[in-house]
């Protein structure tokens, strides 16, 4: 850099400054000072952790600013590389009788506010000050940011976080399980859970630990047992730390048998839902367990429940269908398919005559949808129809029976029920005296030999309708 002072004053040109050259002049100027902007000092905000064991060696962070690295230039070749280790940090006891200043080893650059490196085993116990020097020699000191625990005499806490208490298993259920262990300022080493019951089983699991103070860990495990014995589960987690300390936690719960489906009564039923259904099995009933029944995946009302069986109300289906039926309890499903079928129930639509005497007696005709032969009803109120005969799935006649006032015609089957709300009204009215051919009533009419077109001229149920044998 003298030299091309010189130049300028003696008013030569200045020379072209090869890579060679310039790395030399940026050596030069680094060391001299000369036309070189001086970098801030390195500023030290924290230490983290800012306390910790000294059992073994601690990893610190070093936060703050203006931590700028230092650079290795190739002078053939200008070539400049990163150095990041020519940074130092100290800590100095605050207590002079506490021993000489640590050096901390393995300290790297990571950005201009961070830095990294790690703490020697053994330091004495006590607060430290912390000095940071950068590769100019320029340092900054943060008091009292260290301090030093001792050795490390407790163990890591551990918690079970799931399952919660009073839960129940069957065997073989895949048990869902959370656990913690926090060991402070320390590190976590190892963290393992068994799972055992009554008969000896066991089931290990061994959790990845990284390093850290706090470990988190979920995992799923199978419940082992005797598969048709009520009995106990058992976890067991146990954590150590870096000083070998060890901390466990335990929690049981309540092992039952895994549940049986055997058969089921009826198979059918309304789509309505509401049909009462009958399940044998086994270990449906046990410790006061929650049972879960579903019909293509809908939730069932259990009505009644004994040891090795179930009564259960049907839920809605949203149309007709061949759906399976799980029962889960205490974690283990088990399942048929194809077992039950939803059936749409009948509906009554329209009746012709829309209206008929007191006396009844006269041949009708009701039309709905869903009609099935000798399973579906058709009733005026609570009587049913006479002589009904079954036409197609829209369709059935028959000759009405007596009533008074105004009836509810409603149409319901053995299998798939019926729907309150689809009714159709019949009004009855009283009819004129000479009113003829089925004067008297329905006995009378059937006497005459009753006919007439569009109405039933044979009838299917029993014997006494228009046309029976």
């Amino acid at each position: 850099m003298p030299a091309m002072l010189a130049a300028r004053r003696s008013g030569n040109p200045t020379p072209v400054p090869t890579p060679r050259r310039l790395a030399a002049a940026l050596l030069l100027g680094a060391a001299a000072g000369c036309g070189v902007t001086a970098d801030p000092a390195p500023v030290l905000n924290a230490v983290m952790p800012s306390s910790g064991y000294n059992d073994t060696p601690l990893n610190l962070a070093m936060m703050g600013s203006n931590f700028r690295p230092s650079y290795r230039v190739d002078a053939r070749t200008g070539n400049a590389t990163l150095d990041p280790g020519g940074f130092h940090v100290w800590l100095t006891p605050i207590s002079p009788n506490d021993g000489p200043a640590i050096e901390l080893g393995n300290v790297v650059w990571q950005s201009v506010n961070l830095l990294a490196g790690q703490l020697p085993a053994d330091a004495r116990e006590g607060p430290y000050d912390v000095t940071v020097t950068d590769p100019r020699g320029r340092s900054w000191t943060k008091k009292r940011a260290f301090q030093s625990l001792g050795a490390d005499g407790t163990g890591p806490v551990v918690r079970i976080v799931s399952p919660p208490s009073n839960t129940a298993f069957a065997v073989g259920a895949l048990v869902p399980i959370v656990v913690t262990a926090d060991d402070g300022v320390g590190t976590v080493t190892g963290l393992t859970a068994v799972m055992s019951s009554g008969s000896g089983a066991l089931q290990p699991y061994t959790c990845p630990v990284t390093g850290d103070s706090t470990v988190n860990c979920s995992f799923k495990l199978p419940a082992p047992g005797a598969a048709g014995t009520p009995d106990e589960l058992t976890i067991i987690v146990t954590a150590t730390d870096a000083a070998g300390n060890i901390g466990d936690a335990r929690a049981q719960f309540d092992l039952v048998r895994a549940p049986a489906f055997n058969s089921m009564s009826p198979t059918a039923g309304g789509t309505q839902g509401g049909t009462q259904v009958y399940i044998e099995g086994a270990g449906l009933s046990q410790r006061n367990v929650p049972v879960d029944v579903r019909f293509d995946g809908l939730p069932a009302t259990i009505v009644g429940q004994g040891p090795n069986s179930l009564q259960v109300s049907t839920p809605e289906h949203v149309m007709p269908a061949t759906v399976p039926v799980t029962i889960t309890i205490a974690g283990v499903t088990v399942r048929k398919d194809a077992a039950f079928t939803y059936v749409a129930p009948p509906i009554v639509r329209n009746i012709v005559p829309t209206s008929g005497p007191v006396t009844g007696g006269f041949p009708v005709t009701v039309v709905g949808d869903n009609f099935v032969p000798q399973t579906t009803q058709i009733y005026f109120g609570d009587a049913p129809l006479r002589c009904p005969r079954y036409s197609s799935a829209n369709r059935i006649d028959g000759i009405a029976p007596p009533g008074m006032g105004t009836l509810a015609v409603i149409a319901d089957d053995s299998v798939s029920g019926s729907v309150a709300t689809q009714t159709v009204p019949f009004p009855y009215y009283v009819q004129d005296a000479g009113w003829s051919p089925l004067d008297g009533g329905l006995d009378a009419g059937l006497d005459a030999g009753w006919s007439a077109g569009g109405g039933p001229d044979a009838a299917l149920n029993g014997t006494g309708c228009p046309g029976a044998p």
